[in-house]
């Protein structure tokens, strides 16, 4: 058997392996999508009709409700009814988020309300037993909601939040990961509130209040909402008040995840190697006009983003959809100075990765994050297009032939004028999250089309590279009003 129909064959299998298992942690549960006081929800619970008691689940800055999908398998197995959320501004509620960012009357109050109002709309039932958690950014939104809710448990995972005093919340477990340095000082000194002795993985309790800051080994932001020793915490946490199961066993979701996302990358391989033998590469660009392809796109892209308007009312879209297309006219108008040119494309290789792409992202949404176009988001993917096809082109011009070295630096060069552009202009860095959504942008999309092109051309892969640089960044950033 040839090596690349053999690679494939255990890429497919990987990839079946990896959604059996993702959706056979749904056994014996009941998941409906609906809304709740306008905010789209997932509620997860025990295949019954029971009244359970509730958990509200929050998602933290840039996150959705599949991010908080391991939470809301293990809750749903203990014998309560979890329900995840999507906050304005993120997934697919379409309604961006309101209020100054800067402010705790501006936007944190604002998506308190809402939580609050959500809260509410379920406590409205046979059983108004309710417990919050929030991650990140929500943690300080619980906090703030366990104000007005009176819940019988708080958890606040990877938590800042200024709203916690000696009193309240009143039942609260503060989780953080073992690489959250700050963070981890932040939970120990909440939980030095109520005990001056205090130490992490310890519950201390002091008339009526009960604090826990507690660490999970190895992860860091986004690992512990994954990691089974972290769900368990909040599991045994969360039931203690209640007469409930409280048994239910933490999911492998971040394993499978990563095994299915591997294994649709890995399969790129084998489908490349349908178009032919490697390509020739053409001529590198010469260490001087790469290291002017590198420098001259710098003032002339920071200066775009800082200068562009917002575009939609809508916040940092306008300056990154300019820093991109600034960076491109620059970098293509030197590397064509210099005669560098792409090669022609095969158009089947172009449908190919596109239809690779949408099952990655398919992928992604159902498991992983929310990572699709709804609402302004579509309007968003069409203003940042232009810009993001004369990046990508700007950026195979000088790559294509390059070494690894040059490819990196290339890669993190426009990343950090981009982060100077925030920097210089801080409204802009309400994006930040395009950081390292580019940087896996590239490791993922990048090695993808790499692969193609080695052998079908960069002609046809290089339009859809830019179009799906365009979607990720619509579909990752967080939908702010100015």
């Amino acid at each position: 058997m040839r090596p690349a129909i053999l690679f494939a064959a255990l890429s497919v299998v990987a990839v079946a392996l990896a959604v059996f298992m993702l959706e056979r942690e749904r056994d014996g549960l009941s998941v409906v999508r609906t809304e709740i006081a306008s905010v789209p929800v997932t509620i997860w619970r025990p295949d019954t009709t029971a009244p359970l008691p509730r958990v509200l689940v929050v998602h933290g800055y840039a996150g959705s409700r599949q991010m908080m999908r391991a939470i809301a398998i293990t809750l749903a197995r203990s014998g309560l009814e979890a329900v995840t959320l999507d906050l304005p501004g993120h997934g697919r509620n379409p309604e961006p988020m309101t209020g100054d960012v800067t402010r705790l009357d501006g936007a944190t109050a604002v998506l308190t309300q809402r939580v609050v109002a959500v809260a509410r709309a379920l406590a409205d039932g046979p059983d108004d037993r309710l417990a919050l958690l929030g991650h990140s950014m929500a943690t300080d939104i619980v906090v703030r909601a366990a104000e007005s809710l009176d819940p019988a448990s708080v958890v606040a995972i990877s938590m800042y939040s200024e709203a916690v005093t000696p009193e309240r919340p009143a039942r609260l477990l503060i989780l953080s990961g073992a690489r959250e340095g700050r963070l981890r000082g932040i939970a120990l000194e909440a939980a030095r509130l109520v005990e001056p002795d205090a130490a992490e993985d310890e519950t201390v309790s002091s008339q009526g209040i009960s604090r826990r800051a507690a660490v999970v080994p190895v992860v860091g932001h986004v690992g512990v909402l994954y990691a089974p020793e972290g769900l368990r915490e909040v599991r045994d946490w969360i039931v203690a008040p209640w007469d409930v199961p409280g048994n239910g066993r933490p999911p492998a979701t971040a394993l499978w995840l990563l095994f299915l996302l591997a294994g649709i990358v890995a399969l790129t391989w084998p489908l490349a190697r349908a178009f032919g033998p490697v390509r020739p590469p053409a001529p590198a660009p010469s260490a001087r006009t790469a290291a002017v392809a590198l420098i001259l796109p710098i003032p002339a892209a920071v200066s775009a983003a800082v200068l562009a308007p917002d575009l939609f009312g809508l916040m940092a879209f306008g300056p990154l959809a300019a820093f991109l297309a600034a960076w491109g006219v620059v970098q293509i108008a030197v590397l064509w100075r210099a005669g560098h040119r792409l090669s022609g494309g095969r158009l089947g290789a172009a449908f190919l990765l596109a239809a690779w792409a949408i099952l990655f992202v398919l992928a992604l949404d159902r498991y992983g994050a929310s990572f699709v176009l709804t609402g302004p988001r579509l309007a968003v993917a069409a203003a940042l297009l232009p810009g993001a096809l004369l990046f990508v082109y700007g950026d195979a011009l000088l790559t294509s032939a390059a070494r690894f070295s040059l490819r990196l630096t290339a890669r993190a060069v426009p990343l950090a004028a981009l982060l100077g552009a925030m920097v210089i202009d801080p409204p802009i860095g309400v994006a930040f999250t395009v950081l390292p959504v580019t940087v896996l942008f590239w490791v993922v999309f990048g090695t993808a089309a790499g692969w193609m092109a080695g052998r079908a051309g960069s002609g046809g892969v290089v339009p859809v590279l830019g179009g799906l640089l365009a979607f990720a960044f619509a579909a990752s950033t967080p939908i702010i009003a100015i």
